[in-house]
This record gives structure tokens, sequence and C-alpha cells, in this order.
């Protein structure tokens, strides 16, 4: 017998992860470069031609809304279709989608077609990050979850978040169309990338009879009650929402933090975030060994509880060196989450759940974000903004030791991933 949450034998840190792997990891890498890149560039574009407020909240609800409406429907889809063509289709629909907004934005900044643009990317991203983590089972060997997670992980902070908004910035200094068409040739190039991952094979699907009625409510259905059913995989996605609470709820509060407790300006509250950035992408390097020394359970839920005692400290430093430090110790923590967490999900998860397994954590990890923004605004105003740091980390920390605490104990029998006999070595 041997713990859930420990592969079956030790990954070889040595091993190739394969050419399939390659060739998502290229896509991926790509479609995250044009995320940093519109994410940034569209709210500049508001603000630029519409700066008000109403008008710029509006644009990230826009954004988000898609994970709110069609997360669940989306599984669904990664379930019944085939998943690599689901992520090129996503990344050529969101390449088209600014393509011609480049050509539609040449002349006026119609907010209608801003909005429109946010909506359109939001659908495809949900369909795209819906899809790639569940495909990617069957193009890794179960031991190598962790790492090809890693890699992923790493990938998407250092485009997303570190590479992509300067270089929005620096476009839009030049020109507002030339930023829009270089975030749809990202997109494009990542549409082209997964061509080179060949056809997967097909799994099998119960038998559904034409006309039968209710069909995406069913599997939607079937992917909850599995979720819900499975004292892992339910424990873990309530830790999961409970988490997306606190980061959101914090990160909205961290420009005022800077600003008002730490007393930096726009520079220093861009090195704050750099900072964070940093812990994230060694924190992307070390999960993955760390699995090797502990279970990833184990892994997890003392990093949760780890990043909320970072949260604490965040809110009671005044230094802000300090507090630099802190953050890049939280990025750390939260990538000790993150990644040992989706691999265990990968892993618990059979072939033709993938795609719901994974639609239900993003719809409670994303979904929860708009309420943490809003509670963490109201504490504030109740108490104060170091405050939302310091409360908001000691319940992360209660509620990653109480709710993980009874998977201490949990076991299966030791034996071959449900993904083996479908590895696609290419």
């Amino acid at each position: 017998m041997t713990d859930t949450a420990r592969p079956a034998t030790g990954p070889d840190r040595r091993a190739d992860l394969g050419r399939p792997f390659r060739w998502l990891w290229a896509s991926a890498a790509a479609s995250n470069a044009g995320d940093g890149i519109t994410r940034t560039l569209l709210p500049l574009l508001v603000v630029a031609h519409h700066p008000h407020p109403a008008a710029v909240a509006g644009l990230t609800t826009v954004n988000m809304l898609p994970w709110l409406l069609f997360a669940l429907p989306a599984g669904v889809l990664v379930d019944r279709l085939d998943r690599r063509r689901i992520v090129l289709a996503s990344n050529a629909v969101r390449a088209a989608a600014l393509l011609a907004a480049a050509v539609a934005l040449a002349d006026h900044r119609p907010l209608a077609v801003l909005y429109a643009l946010a909506f359109v990317l939001g659908i495809a991203e949900t369909l795209a990050d819906t899809a790639a983590p569940a495909m990617l089972p069957r193009l890794v060997d179960e031991r190598q979850l962790e790492r090809a997670n890693g890699r992923l992980s790493a990938a998407q902070i250092v485009l997303n978040e570190m590479v992509g908004p300067p270089v929005a910035g620096l476009l839009v200094a030049v020109t507002a169309v030339a930023a829009v068409a270089t975030g749809g040739t990202m997109y494009a190039l990542a549409a082209l990338l997964m061509l080179g991952l060949a056809p997967l094979p097909r799994t099998a699907r119960p038998d559904v009879p034409p006309g039968t009625r209710g069909g995406v409510l069913r599997d939607i259905r079937e992917g909850l009650r599995f979720v819900l059913g499975h004292r892992t995989l339910r424990l873990t996605l309530a830790a999961s929402t409970l988490y997306g609470l606190v980061f959101s709820a914090t990160f909205s509060m961290l420009v005022l933090l800077s600003a008002h407790a730490l007393g930096l300006d726009g520079t220093g509250y861009g090195l704050l975030l750099a900072a964070g950035s940093v812990g994230a992408v060694a924190g992307s390097w070390l999960a993955p060994r760390a699995v090797g020394r502990l279970t990833a359970l184990r892994l997890a839920r003392w990093s949760l509880a780890a990043s909320g005692a970072a949260y604490v400290a965040l809110g009671l430093l005044r230094q802000p060196a300090l507090a630099a430090l802190a953050l890049a110790a939280n990025g750390v923590f939260m990538m000790g989450w993150n990644i040992p967490v989706m691999s265990l999900r990968q892993r618990l998860t059979p072939e033709p759940l993938q795609g719901r397994v994974m639609s239900v954590s993003r719809l409670c990890s994303w979904g929860s974000m708009p309420v943490g923004a809003t509670l963490g605004g109201l504490l504030a105003e109740a108490l104060s903004v170091p405050a939302v740091f310091v409360v908001c980390g000691a319940v992360l920390v209660a509620g990653a030791l109480l709710l993980l605490a009874p998977l201490r104990g949990d076991t299966a029998a030791a034996g071959p991933s449900p993904h083996s006999d479908l590895l696609d070595k290419g």
C-alpha cells in the first residue's frame, strides 16, 4: 500500500519528458506570451480611451465571465472531443480575434470592440486551459507529472507575468495596432506548434444513444459526482477554493499596501511583483524535487500553510526588502501547492473525466476570485489594508491544516497509472 499522493515509484530526474511534451510546452509558451501581452494591453487601451473606473472594471468582468458561464460545459467538450484540436482551435480563434481587432482598432477604440475581444479571448482561454492539463497524463509518464507541470508553470510565470507585460508596454508606446497584432501572432504560433503534436488516440467512452436529452447536464453531473465523491479530490478542491479567495483578497490590496504601508512608488510596486514571480519560478523548479522526498499531499498541505504564514508576515512587515522576501517566499510556497495538487488530480482522475475534473477545479479557484477581491475591499474598509493580509493569511493557515489533515492517512493500492496504456511517446 502506498499514499495516494505519491507516485508508485520515484521520478527519474534525468528522464526525457518526450517529444510530445516538448510540442505541448512550446505551444503553451507561445500562448502564454500572447496572454501576457493581451492582459496588459487591453486595460491600457481602455484607460487611454475610456478613462472611467467602471469601464476598466467592466473589462475585467467581461474577460472573467466565461469562467463562470462556460467552465463546466468546456469540461464536457474537452472529454468528448479531441483535446489537441481544442487547444489548436482555441489558439487559432484567439489569433484571428486579435488580428481582426487590430484592423478594427486602427482608426478608433470603441469600447464595445474591446469588450467583445475580451469576451472571445476569455471563452477561448476557458477551453484551452481546460484541455491542455487534461491532455498531459497521456503525454508523459505518471511519475513525471510533477516535472511536466513544473516546466509548464515556469513558462507561464516567465512569459505571462514577467516578459509579456513590459513587451506590451513597449509596443503600445509605438502603436496599439502593433501590440494587438503581436499578441495575435503569438497565438497563431501556438496553434502552429500544436500541429507538431501527433493526434492522440481516442479513448473509449460509454455509448450514448443518439438524441439522448440532457447529455451535457448529465456529463456535468457525472464530473461533479466524481469530484465530490472522492475525498482527496473534494478536500483539495475546497482548499483550492479557499486559496483563490485569499489570493484575490490580498492581491487586490497589494498596491495599497505597497503605497501606504511600505511607502513605495510605482517602480517599487513593480519590483514587489517581480519578487513574487521570481519566487514562483524557483518554486516550479523546487516542487517536483520535493515530491521525491515527501508525499505530494504532505508537500501541498505544508506549502499552503506556509503561504498563509507569508501573507501574515507581509501584513506585519514595514520594510520593503523584507516584504519582497515574503512575497518571493510566497511564490515558492504557491508552486509547492499548485504543482503537486495539479499532478494529484491528473493522477487520480480516469482519462474520460479529465476535462470535467479540471473544469470543476478551475471554476472553483477562478470563480472564487471576484468574491475574494470584494471581501478584501470590505475587510480593508472595516479594519485596515495590512489587516487584510494578517486575517486572510491566518485563515489560510487554519484552513490548510484543517481541510487537508483528514488526508494524512489516505492510501490506495500501488499499481500502474490509469493512463499508462494510452501514453503516446511519439
